[in-house]
């Protein structure tokens, strides 16, 4: 009779987990749709041609579905560029990241060394080149740890074409990292027309789920393409981005603000 008390009740806690796997899945799921839309919005937000967009970001609303979105623009420019910063901007990067000069240095090295052309083993045949083509491959670098490649990611990037970051378009976390002041700038800096972005929406469900998405779009995307998503990521949740709080007689609609930036 203790056998089967046993094992009814290993069918029942087996059931029950078994349920509640499926609606976090479920859950994640439907914070991970949540968050594409919400890159969605940004993007047609930020081709909209009102001169009022600029001061959407960050954005911080409401979905459809009850989730809280907080969705930030990142110019690529004001990142350190893998192809190309300079051994000076990559040594002084890293080694802020690391807190180790000596590591820091390694690491630079290690990323010139990565992205210089290689030697083609057919005879006649010119060099091709390594160049970083998605910053997920900064992960090959050797004395990359994985903490550091997630803390890294942030604040890199393989579309600016710059030796320094542009440090107008730099956000906050990079400028102290490179140990720069802001330029006092009257107004707001408002979106660029041209080149490539970063969207980051951070979603929060009424259940506490989160999922983050980050999407790399280059606008005047050619072709007659007014922008191309040339990568999708999942965002990490750490300390420089914390759960932005709503509060409900605040926070707006977001498909409202979209309906304001178009109007």
């Amino acid at each position: 009779m203790g056998l089967i008390t046993l094992l009814g009740m290993a069918v029942i806690v087996g059931a029950r987990y078994r349920t509640k796997t499926s609606s976090n899945y479920a859950s994640v799921a439907a914070a991970e749709m949540a968050a594409e839309s919400a890159v969605n919005l940004a993007i047609a937000t930020a081709l909209a041609p009102t001169p009022e967009q600029a001061s959407n970001f960050p954005l911080r609303c409401w979905l459809p579905g009850g989730e809280r979105a907080t969705i930030t623009i990142e110019e690529e420019t004001g990142k350190i560029d893998l192809n190309t910063a300079s051994p000076a901007a990559l040594t002084r990067f890293f080694t802020a990241l690391t807190g180790d000069p000596s590591r820091g240095t390694g690491i630079a090295s290690q990323i010139i060394e990565f992205r210089k052309p290689k030697a083609q083993s057919t005879p006649g045949a010119g060099p091709t080149e390594a160049r970083f083509t998605t910053v997920m491959q900064l992960d090959q670098i050797d004395g990359m740890s994985p903490l550091l490649f997630r803390t890294a990611l942030r604040h890199v990037t393989v579309r600016s074409g710059r030796p320094e970051p542009d440090i107008e378009a730099a956000s906050p976390a990079t400028l102290r990292l490179l140990n720069v002041a802001p330029k006092q700038v009257a107004g707001k800096r408002g979106l660029p027309t041209g080149g490539s972005i970063t969207i980051r929406a951070d979603i929060s469900a009424s259940d506490g789920t989160r999922f983050i998405r980050e999407a790399l779009v280059s606008l005047e995307g050619g072709n007659g393409r007014p922008f191309v998503i040339r990568e999708w990521r999942r965002g990490d949740i750490d300390s420089s981005s914390p759960r932005q709080e709503h509060p409900q007689g605040t926070s707006r609609a977001c498909l409202r603000v979209r309906e304001a930036a178009a109007s």
